[in-house]
């Protein structure tokens, strides 16, 4: 077993806080009732909700116990679960109290996916210039709706939290920032809707919980799909356009799903030499998990990230055949970085969206101040995670030659 790399270890002074693991590991228990009774008293409700909710969240705080979470970690647990079961709350109480938001339609989103670390960060973020474009910042998707005496506003406490939460996060893993930085103000992708129903990406790539990760595998997402929709409608009560723009790379182990939500959604498919996209979210995968656990093995990540990684793209081939080929768009990051307008032109030819010349400036605009949400130089090697790029190229031939990355 390969330890924590020197580099990659907590700072300070979360390395002095986590001298308390053996004391923290018996006072912070993760357990469902303790979860659920913080949230409920937190907010004021105990409304949870039917269908599979209660069994995702049972299997989420299995996959969380079988980690040797450091102290910085067990109080992250505890902090992520709070959050997203208080949101939970919020968001039902809301939705039993509004039957109105049943006729709001969500009609053609676009839909950006890709595997990680292909481009949809840019790609989202210059999308996001067109004023015709919902696209959601971190504070709205961290946080849909505020407390109970304004749920639609509560703007300022909103963005309070979504400051707290991201600024830790930023304070526990610094060196998160230079692969991709996370603000409030940030447009970010819409996993955090999906979590608010016990679907928790954060855990197994933050956290490195692969059992968990594994175990999804074999979930019905519907109604986590469902209830990410239904947190759409309630944006949008608060501030609508013509059409929503959404990106998550997860969208691609879950196709089937989305399209059963979104029947009308217009995909858009980013590519990359996937050994690189792979050796790149290693890294930040890396640096994420070893702030939270008292130890990882950096060649283990690699193994799982390159399985979860083919099993992803076998699925999302497999979905791909049954959508229409007029709602399905693939776009090569070179070729996006190479031409970014020829590429946005493109797009909105395919789906048939105005492209006036204000809309082009705004675009030429976004393009001219590069938005990554990188801050800094990102180095990484697929090396570094016991992997060789003709072992990747191998397994993941299908995919590179298929798209010509």
């Amino acid at each position: 077993m390969s330890q924590t790399p020197e580099e990659l270890k907590p700072g300070f002074p979360f390395s002095l806080v986590n001298r308390l693991d053996r004391l923290s590991q018996r006072m912070i228990p993760i357990d469902a009732k303790r979860v659920m009774k913080l949230a409920e008293r937190t907010t004021g409700l105990s409304d949870w909700g039917g269908g599979g909710f209660q069994q995702r969240l049972d299997a989420t705080i299995e996959g969380l116990n079988v980690l040797d979470l450091n102290t910085t970690g067990l109080l992250g647990a505890r902090y992520v679960l709070n959050w997203h079961l208080t949101n939970r709350l919020r968001v039902i109480d809301f939705a039993k109290r509004h039957p109105e938001l049943e006729n709001v339609e969500i009609e053609r989103p676009l839909v950006i996916t890709g595997f990680f670390r292909t481009g949809t960060t840019f790609l989202h973020n210059v999308l996001a210039a067109d004023p015709n474009n919902r696209v959601a910042q971190a504070w709205e998707l961290a946080y849909p709706v505020g407390r109970l005496g304004d749920p639609l506003g509560d703007v300022a406490w909103r963005r309070a939290q979504a400051k707290f939460t991201f600024g830790f996060n930023q304070a526990a893993i610094p060196d998160q920032g230079v692969a991709h930085h996370v603000t409030a103000d940030s447009y970010e992708e819409c996993f955090f809707l999906l979590e608010n129903d016990m679907a928790v990406l954060t855990f197994w790539i933050g956290f490195a919980a692969y059992d968990y990760a594994r175990a999804m595998l074999d979930w019905d997402m519907l109604e986590p799909y469902q209830f990410h929709k239904e947190q759409l409608k309630i944006l949008n009560a608060q501030r609508s356009a013509k059409r929503w723009v959404l990106k998550c790379p997860w969208h691609i182990w879950n196709l089937d799903a989305l399209m059963a939500v979104y029947p009308d959604a217009q995909v858009i498919f980013t590519h990359r030499d996937i050994a690189k996209a792979l050796a790149s979210h290693c890294s930040l995968a890396a640096r994420l998990s070893s702030k939270v656990q008292r130890s990882i093995d950096v060649h283990e990540l690699g193994r799982f990230w390159l399985d979860y990684t083919r099993i992803g793209l076998e699925r999302a081939m497999a979905s791909r055949g049954k959508i229409p080929e007029s709602q399905i768009y693939d776009v090569r990051l070179r070729d996006m970085m190479a031409s970014p307008m020829t590429v946005l032109r493109d797009i909105y030819s395919y789906f048939d969206l105005e492209m006036t010349e204000e809309v082009a400036g705004h675009f030429e605009s976004r393009i001219a101040e590069k938005p990554t949400s990188q801050e800094g130089e990102h180095d990484y090697h697929i090396e570094d995670f016991g992997l060789t790029n003709e072992e990747v190229q191998e397994t993941l031939k299908a995919y590179n030659e298929r798209f010509g990355v």
